[in-house]
């Protein structure tokens, strides 16, 4: 075990100057309590994360092998030799994304902090916690008529968000990539961010290229249903680069995965090859052969398992309590999700939200085959999902109830005498 308290030491520091940079500042109470809170979550993370390393798995995981080969790198860093990142006789298996990729921020951070492990999952969860606040900036612009803190304590304090990806690894680095590039995405005004953008997306490609494919593929949706809706000049030119910008990146993952092609052929054949990983684990549960037919199959597989009666481990107790108090959630909050869905077209995050989720959940549903890895790999689903449960603030949903006008009164289609579209109100129309 890893007991290099000092510079996990000084990591805890950087965490408490945060805080107080945090409440110093002007930001409302309540935003300043979340934030503060939240990053003692990513200390409290850190230290679960490594017990269950440790404690439960023995010390077998991903993330040591990360720590060790960001150790060799970070010594090569200190002599000023910085071919690792260019000599690809280094890199694992030849290919510079994927597990490689990790190494390189996992030897960066590594050679700042020093040798500590722990010290390096703490700085993990902050990379992912930098993701939560990129979506929480894409809520705020979207939607600036709700709280914030009605998005923020589910985005912040969900457990799964602040529990698995702080460790080194793949997934603190995705969420801060896929948060990074919707906050560029939704942009400000309907305009495209394209820096932040590309630099998100270019962290998803390089850790996972079929979530990046997922992602493009969920915006370039998003905004064909913009397009349609008011065909603007700079809608069109924004949905022009979007869609270059877009197949490019399609076609290095589907190159670097060794699909085919686009076409369902080649798609198919990559399912087909890929499917059941985590099959033979004491968590495993019957692979899906790939087909529309077996898709309802594979969303209970990711939005619904761990059944409770199938938790067999205190993990998969934790993430069987977990999701099925989400879906608690979901049904006290069914009235704001329900307006939601009928006005999602009006939100750009909500635009993209609704293909990620469903292809996400369906391509995860058909690759996965174990309840633990799909209890970790889901929490990029959390972020859109929370959108939903917040996008109506509470209060309106409960008037609509009782303010729903007959349908002679001239009401709107949200049943909202003379008002606009819930989701529109207060940010003028776009």
């Amino acid at each position: 075990m890893d007991y290099n308290w000092l510079g996990f030491t000084g990591v805890v520091m950087f965490v408490l100057v945060l805080m107080a940079g945090v409440h110093s500042s002007r930001l409302p109470p309540t935003i300043k309590w979340l934030f503060c809170v939240a990053l003692l979550l990513r200390i409290v993370g850190a230290f679960l994360r490594y017990g269950v390393l440790y404690y439960a798995y023995d010390g077998i995981g991903d993330a040591v092998g990360y720590y060790r080969q960001g150790l060799a790198y970070a010594d090569q860093f200190w002599n000023f030799d910085f071919s690792a990142f260019t000599d690809s006789s280094q890199w694992r298996g030849g290919k510079w994304w994927g597990t490689q990729f990790v190494y390189f921020p996992s030897g960066i951070v590594l050679s700042v902090i020093g040798a500590t492990m722990l010290g390096e999952f703490l700085m993990f969860s902050l990379l992912s916690f930098l993701g939560l606040i990129g979506f929480a900036v894409a809520f705020r612009r979207d939607m600036p008529q709700v709280p914030l803190i009605d998005y923020g304590r589910w985005l912040f304090l969900f457990p799964s968000l602040w529990f698995w990806p702080s460790s080194v690894g793949k997934d603190a680095l995705i969420l801060m990539g896929l948060g990074i590039a919707i906050a560029g995405y939704v942009g400000d005004r309907e305009r495209i961010r394209w820096g932040l953008l590309s630099l998100g997306l270019f962290f998803v490609l390089a850790v996972r290229p079929q979530l990046a494919a997922v992602a493009v593929a969920s915006m370039l949706v998003a905004q064909w249903v913009s397009t349609v809706k008011e065909w603007t000049p700079a809608k069109i030119f924004q949905s022009l680069a979007l869609a270059c910008g877009g197949l490019g990146v399609l076609w290095l993952s589907l190159r670097y995965l060794g699909v085919s092609g686009f076409d369902a052929e080649g798609i198919e054949a990559y399912l087909e090859a890929n499917m059941g990983r985590g099959i033979e684990g004491g968590s495993a549960i019957e692979s899906i052969t790939p087909g529309l037919s077996n898709i309802p199959i594979a969303l209970i597989n990711i939005l619904f398992r761990p059944f409770p009666w199938e938790a067999r481990s205190l993990t998969l107790l934790a993430g069987s309590l977990e999701i099925w108090g989400f879906w608690l959630a979901v049904w006290i909050w069914r009235r704001n999700i329900a307006q939601a869905l009928r006005s999602w077209h009006s939100s750009r995050l909500l635009r993209v939200a609704v293909p990620f989720i469903l292809l996400y959940s369906v391509l995860l549903g058909m690759l996965i085959s174990n309840m633990g890895i799909i209890a970790r790999q889901r929490i990029f689903l959390f972020p859109f999902v929370f959108a939903f449960l917040a996008a109506v603030p509470a209060s309106r949903a409960v008037a609509s109830i009782h303010r729903r006008p007959p349908l002679w009164s001239g009401g709107g289609p949200s049943g909202w005498r003379g008002e606009r579209d819930p989701m529109t109100a207060g940010r003028g129309l776009r």
